[in-house]
This record gives C-alpha cells, sequence and structure tokens, in this order.
C-alpha cells in the first residue's frame, strides 16, 4: 500500500535509502540532486550551484557508514557528498551509469557508455582499476558500436568484493572480473533473450538478480559444495 510519495516535475532515474530509512535521495532527467525527509516529505537541495550535475542525473547511492553518497549524471561527471570529489570526465566523457560505494566506503566503483567500469579511491580521486580486459569493448565493437554501449546498466560487487560484474550489451551475460586484478572470469549465461538493464548482487550471500527488456526478473544463487 502507497502512503505517500513525492510529487516530481520530471522523471525519475535513480533514487536510495538513507541506511537509517529517514531519508530518500532522488535523481532526475533534472540535473539538481533532491534529498526527501520520508516523514515530512520536504524536500532539501544544495544551494551552491557547483554542488549541482549540469544534465541529467542517472545514478545515486549511499555509501554502508550513511554520511556520504555519490551521484553520476549524463555529463560525464561522479560527485560524491557535498561535492567533497568530483570524477572530472570519468569515462572520457561518455555518460556515467551507475556509482556504487564499496563496504568500506573508500572507493567508488563506477561504469560507463565508455563500455568501461572503474575502480576509484576516494580520498585521492584516481582510478585504481579498469576493468576492460576482452568482454565488453570487444563484443561491442564487433556489434558496430565503437566500444560504447547505447543502454544504460550498472555494474556491482559481489558479496566478498572479489569480482565485479556488469551485464554485457551483446551477449545479455555479466562480464566478471577479479576486482583487484581485473582478470576477466569466463561469462555466464542468464536466460535472457534481451537486454539487462539492473543487476542487484545480496549484500551477504552468493546471489543476484537480473531485470531484462524481456520482461523477466531472474534471480542466480551459487550452492556450496556443502549445501
Amino acid at each position: 500500500m502507497c502512503v505517500s510519495s513525492p510529487q516530481e516535475a520530471e522523471m525519475l532515474r535513480s533514487i536510495s535509502f538513507h541506511p537509517s530509512g529517514d531519508f530518500l535521495l532522488v535523481g532526475t532527467q533534472h540535473p539538481t540532486l533532491r534529498l526527501y525527509d520520508v516523514n515530512t516529505f520536504q524536500c532539501f537541495v544544495s544551494c551552491n550551484p557547483l554542488d549541482q550535475h549540469t544534465d541529467s542525473i542517472s545514478g545515486v547511492s549511499y555509501n554502508p557508514n550513511a554520511n556520504s553518497y555519490v551521484t553520476c549524471s549524463k555529463d560525464g561527471d561522479g560527485v560524491s557528498n557535498r561535492c567533497v570529489m568530483t570524477f572530472d570526465k570519468a569515462h572520457d566523457g561518455a555518460e556515467v551509469c551507475s556509482a556504487v560505494f564499496s563496504k568500506n566506503s573508500k572507493y567508488v566503483l563506477s561504469t560507463g557508455k565508455d563500455s568501461v567500469a572503474k575502480l576509484w579511491e576516494i580520498s585521492t580521486g584516481r582510478t585504481l582499476v579498469k576493468y576492460t580486459d576482452g568482454c565488453l569493448a570487444f563484443s561491442l565493437s564487433s556489434a558496430g558500436l565503437s566500444g560504447r554501449q547505447e543502454h544504460r546498466t550498472q555494474g556491482v560487487f559481489n558479496h566478498t568484493e572479489d569480482y565485479v560484474l556488469l551485464p554485457d550489451e551483446r551477449t545479455v551475460s555479466p562480464c566478471c572480473w577479479v576486482s583487484r586484478s581485473a582478470e576477466r572470469k569466463n561469462l555466464l549465461s542468464l536466460g535472457h533473450n534481451n537486454i539487462v538493464r539492473c543487476i542487484v548482487h545480496s549484500p551477504t550471500n552468493p546471489g543476484f538478480m537480473t531485470c531484462s527488456e524481456d520482461y523477466r526478473a531472474r534471480f542466480w544463487y551459487r550452492r556450496s559444495t556443502t549445501d
């Protein structure tokens, strides 16, 4: 049952709950990020224009410590908290599709329409790892897209953060890399027959869900030898 809902003039593109459940970040087609008090639905925005993006917001996410958040945008930048750090042209000017924190809140994993996933160190703003080997760049180039994907999707860590997963647009399978070394693992068939637009991994177990334009959501779980 819907109790109440904020009214936005622009199409919603991303939302993220504060870990306390009291606040909600909302990213829309408008470049200004909204913060809502869930109890009163009062809306807050930054009074500093430099804290805002210049194009539609494509992703918002709180960190596990609940003291900062990261946003990404079609303007190609990634911004965290009250703009304490900006990853300028994070994906060489391509639209940034997603950005999520690591569990220790020291790193951000971003993906972009340049078909690359990147691991950023927040304290320095530098790229530590690029996840590109073979998977997306090769398959998309083969499709005549010059290595750039057409649709937004997001990259995620697995529950141990040993791996990074990102759906591949052409093969409809997730690319998987070792998070520290960027070594690419084998593709996993997801059984979808259209583009995967959303992937969410459990924070505690070896399971994840995928949602596709084939109108299906699928749950995947890796059983241990003791199950």
